[in-house]
């Protein structure tokens, strides 16, 4: 069993690879110049957007109960992870930690995140340890100074600490050579865990919206939910572009959205035969410094290409004696839906495939010949999903992930353009959006 992801990986797309191309690109174009005439004035309202939830669910959603049947199964998950990573066997082929950690945990939460909100939030063990931990803390004596544990995080810290987290985890999924190794898993999931309890302890929750890399990831995502709060705190249903809109107002996430489309470039581009005569010959330390350098070049080729989008676009930025917008940051919610269509065409086949040995496995997740659901000798279906299902799946997700991206960004870039320039100030950005389109298309089909 080998843990390999979808993108990149086919070239049997259903339709001819420079007429997917052509189809992706024009539906870009199409939407763009649709909403252009269409679209003449600001829609969107984000968190003041939505319809309240019936009373009944609401509070069965904020009940005290379900917080806490949440937290404890977080907790379970968690601990279930690390003693089949520590004390299983030391392979992806018997050992089920590797698919629940890549597929169960860092896919499916992405589905689940788009159609319930901030699952991983509610689940995180790790806000779960440090609130104990925090708790301990409390009652201990002051430190030797006088002066308390807690301490407020700073402003400057940003989203930092989750835009780096984010990178260590992306290394060891794509350039780590033994990155399916439930030893390599336990070292990094108890680092990390680690790090984030001994934080989220001394700074509290507020590290956890900041610093936690994948409660910001899986939060953008969950910002596409139909389900969310409005600035009120009530639970609503929503248009899920309001919600999407929320992101802008949070200064600091591009980073994490860029580093997220450069890795999904870098695993397609390690597909191709390019990146094989590149790295022929390579073992060792050899081939993760050229991985490094490879997914270092990916994530600051796609930065480019969106900073140079936003460059061309400041000209036509409003002037008008207020507050001046920060472009990196106002369209960086447009990126989002892209985001999300890569990640579909990227962990389709992968999470089809792969996410069945999360079950297989689990029958003996310790390798000691146990047969705990009758599936330990039972074998992958790789006859669930076809071929050309799998890659019309890629392309679609790609391209309806840039029609969202550009229906976003022309909403908010009629508040923000000078109303002369409104058209014209979006031709930046929507270059930027075709380009992404073709790249997506083209390492799908392998090219």
């Amino acid at each position: 069993m080998i843990l390999a992801h979808g993108l990149g990986g086919r070239a049997d797309l259903p339709v001819p690879t420079w007429l997917a191309l052509f189809a992706g690109v024009l539906a870009v174009l199409v939407s763009f110049f649709a909403l252009a005439a269409l679209w003449t004035e600001p829609k969107l309202r984000g968190g003041q957007a939505g319809t309240p939830l019936p009373a009944g669910l609401a509070r069965v959603v904020d009940a005290r109960a379900t917080r806490v049947v949440l937290q404890v199964v977080g907790v379970v998950l968690l601990a279930l992870l690390l003693a089949t990573a520590w004390f299983g066997t030391d392979s992806s082929a018997t050992n089920p930690a590797a698919t629940w950690f890549y597929v169960w945990f860092w896919v499916a939460l992405v589905p689940l995140s788009l159609a319930l909100g901030p699952v991983w939030r509610r689940l995180n063990p790790l806000r779960t340890l440090a609130a104990a931990l925090r708790a301990g803390l409390r009652v201990l004596p002051l430190r030797r100074d006088g002066g308390s544990w807690r301490r407020a995080l700073p402003d400057w810290v940003g989203y930092w600490p989750a835009t780096v987290g984010l990178l260590a985890f992306l290394w060891l999924e794509l350039v780590y050579g033994e990155s399916d190794s439930p030893r390599a898993i336990a070292v990094f999931v108890t680092a990390y865990a680690l790090v984030h309890v001994a934080a989220g302890a001394v700074f509290g929750r507020r590290w956890f919206d900041h610093g936690e890399s994948f409660e910001v990831y899986f939060g953008l995502i969950a910002a596409l939910s139909p389900f969310g709060r409005r600035d009120d705190g009530a639970l609503v249903v929503r248009n899920p572009l309001d919600g999407l809109l929320t992101i802008q107002r949070s200064e600091g996430l591009t980073p994490v959205v860029l580093i997220v489309l450069g890795s999904t470039a870098f695993d397609g581009l390690t597909r191709l035969p390019l990146w094989g005569d590149v790295i022929a010959g390579s073992d060792g330390v050899m081939l993760a410094l050229l991985g490094t350098a490879g997914l270092a070049a990916a994530i600051i080729a796609i930065a480019g290409i969106y900073t140079g989008g936003i460059w061309l676009t400041r000209p036509y930025l409003r002037k008008n004696g207020e507050r001046a917008v920060e472009p990196y940051s106002a369209f960086a919610h447009s990126l989002v839906p892209i985001m999300i269509g890569y990640t579909v065409a990227r962990y389709f086949s992968f999470a089809v495939f792969q996410g069945q040995a999360g079950l297989l496995l689990a029958s003996d997740p310790f390798g000691l010949g146990w047969n705990l659901f009758g599936t330990a000798d039972a074998t992958i279906d790789y006859t669930v999903v076809g071929a050309t299902m799998i890659a019309f799946v890629q392309v679609t997700g790609i391209v309806v992930g840039h029609i969202l991206g550009v229906t976003s960004a022309h909403d908010r870039a009629i508040g923000v353009l000078r109303p002369k320039y409104v058209k014209v100030g979006q031709y930046p950005m929507l270059a930027v959006m075709v380009a992404y389109t073709a790249t997506g298309i083209a390492l799908v089909a392998g090219v």
